[in-house]
């Protein structure tokens, strides 16, 4: 039975990713609730998720002075600085991604160090909400339920190791939620005003974070590419290929802009691979997927999980594998048929929204992420996982899209539902993994016992390695200032990454601070006495070295 679209409107409720994205209600026999109560739930769940996820980061990642800059980048734009004039930062800013946000958190709360796991814990309850809402591939009842289910199992409930990058801010996952809204907006209808969102997604994107042209702009491109191919015609290709070129060009001409009225240097960008690296890290992505995905934990951790919840992750694994093997050959099997059942648009008819255009979108990104970490990852160590995180997001969102075809093809009532419930079996366990990790001692922050004891001292303006700095800074809530800087030659100079000049210059500094176990930069005492004189105290706090003089020191080096 075929339902009018008016009476649709008048007695059923749409979802708010539908009105978000363009897409449909989908009617059952049943009356649906007014439409505020799928609102009001996804509030609700994304309150929800926010708590657990926040509560999961503070576990999992004890923060550090890369979260912190980013904190004090929002500290600007909450002061007005919308540029980040006199800023030393690199192609991953962040600025128009993750430091808005941050900029809304210092706005309400100040700079607080609980900012390190909030913010992050937010940007990843907006993904899990945003894809489940696209996982249900607009069906509702046990199938749709099964599309969100996965992306709840492999996106809500992390490993311990992908928690340490997914919800660790900034690691690209806020670049992966744009990246998604953009997808989001694009793929599941068209209309100039859900062009044009797109193209202010990843203009705002690639500004903050060049890896938004590898997870964004390319595949949204490159999908309507294949729907041109798949469905022989330009046109239906034409809205992604315009969209990605428009956030190109006007990325360009507000970073020009910017710069006219002063905006940040981009300092040297991260070091990348050499051909040999790049042909070892096809492997090595593999080899840690499975480990953020919760196979393995050998240089990550368990967070205390039990070696049997963490077998149960193998299924994630292969769901997520055959997610993506699924995506790949559909874009094949399509690209070489063509067209099939319906013809392909009118003339005079704008771009339909298939399915297929949303799941060609998340699987090109899913790719372009893999090539980030093949290309910029120039040793087989740990810290490189992170980026994976983005593809194992879009590759989650893609799974659960298949997961609720593939539950919505089973025959009779009894195979579906044991489908689901199998499916929220295993999510139980990924639950409960979760649990263990919320039930071992948060990781202890040293950096707020040196920040008491300054405070206490009076040293409210001093100087340290860049891992010692800004997070003392953030931890003493923005009542100690430790600004970074390094030792190249010998002398101690300003740090011209992740920090302003503004810091610097008319200040002078009453100590200097590193970390001998964490050596930064060429930081420590001898330098430090070759650059300021001898000092005039030594003290040893929490792990910490702080150096004092009879005088104030300045620092070279600060210019933009």
């Amino acid at each position: 039975m075929q339902t009018d679209a008016g009476d649709v409107d008048a007695v059923v409720g749409r979802d708010p990713v539908g009105e978000l994205t363009g897409e449909p209600p989908v009617a059952t026999s049943r009356t649906r609730a007014p439409r505020v109560v799928p609102v009001v739930a996804s509030v609700a769940a994304l309150a929800a998720l926010t708590v657990l996820l926040y509560a999961t980061s503070v576990h999992a990642v004890p923060g550090n002075s890369d979260g912190s800059t980013v904190i004090l980048e929002g500290q600007a734009l909450a002061h007005g600085h919308v540029t980040l004039h006199h800023w030393f930062l690199s192609l991953d800013s962040f600025w128009g991604v993750d430091a808005l946000l941050y900029a809304v958190g210092v706005a309400v709360m100040g700079v607080r160090p609980e900012l390190l796991n909030l913010v992050p814990g937010f940007i990843a309850a907006c993904l899990v909400v945003l894809g489940m809402w696209l996982a249900r591939d607009r069906r509702g009842g046990v199938a749709g339920a099964a599309g969100a289910l996965t992306v709840l199992a492999l996106l809500a409930f992390p490993s311990h190791a992908l928690a340490t990058f997914y919800l660790q801010g900034p690691l690209h996952v806020g670049t992966a939620l744009w990246c998604m809204l953009a997808f989001a907006f694009l793929c599941t209808g068209y209309s100039r005003l859900r062009w044009t969102a797109a193209v202010l997604l990843l203009a705002a994107g690639s500004v903050g974070d060049l890896q938004t042209i590898a997870f964004g702009v390319l595949p949204l491109g490159l999908a309507g590419v294949l729907a041109a191919f798949r469905t022989r015609r330009w046109r239906e290709g034409a809205p992604g290929v315009t969209a990605a070129v428009a956030s190109v060009v006007l990325a360009l001409v507000g970073r020009e802009l910017a710069k006219v009225v002063g905006t940040f240097v981009v300092n040297k960008s991260n070091p990348t691979a050499g051909l040999r690296e790049m042909v070892t890290n096809v492997k090595l992505a593999i080899t840690y997927g499975d480990k953020l995905l919760g196979l393995g934990s050998t240089g990550f951790g368990t967070g205390g999980t039990p070696s049997a919840l963490l077998a149960v992750h193998v299924l994630g694994v292969l769901g997520l594998a055959a997610g993506v093997v699924a995506g790949l050959v559909a874009v094949v099997r399509a690209v070489v048929r063509g067209p099939r059942g319906e013809g392909p648009a009118g003339a005079d008819r704008a771009p339909r929204s298939e399915p297929w255009r949303l799941d060609d979108a998340l699987l090109l990104a899913f790719l372009g992420d893999i090539a980030v970490f093949v290309i910029l990852t120039p040793a087989a160590v740990a810290p490189y996982a992170r980026y994976l995180t983005a593809a194992i997001v879009f590759g989650a969102v893609l799974t659960g899209r298949y997961a609720s075809r593939a539950v919505a093809r089973l025959h009779g009532r009894v195979a579906p539902r044991a489908a689901l419930a199998a499916g929220a079996a295993a999510t139980a366990c990924f639950a409960a993994g979760v649990g263990f990790d919320l039930a071992e001692p948060a990781p202890v922050q040293p950096a707020a016992a040196l920040g008491r004891y300054l405070a206490a001292n009076g040293l409210r303006e001093g100087v340290g390695d860049y891992w010692s700095a800004s997070i003392v800074t953030v931890e003493s809530r923005d009542e100690v200032h430790v600004r970074p800087v390094t030792a190249p030659f010998g002398h101690v100079v300003v740090y011209t990454r992740n920090s302003s000049s503004q810091w610097y210059t008319g200040h002078t500094f009453q100590f200097l601070v590193y970390n001998p176990l964490l050596p930064f930069g060429n930081v420590d005492s001898t330098t430090a006495a070759a650059t300021f004189g001898k000092p005039a105290r030594v003290v040893s706090v929490a792990g910490y070295v702080v150096l004092e003089w009879a005088h104030r020191i300045t620092i070279t080096g600060a210019s933009s």
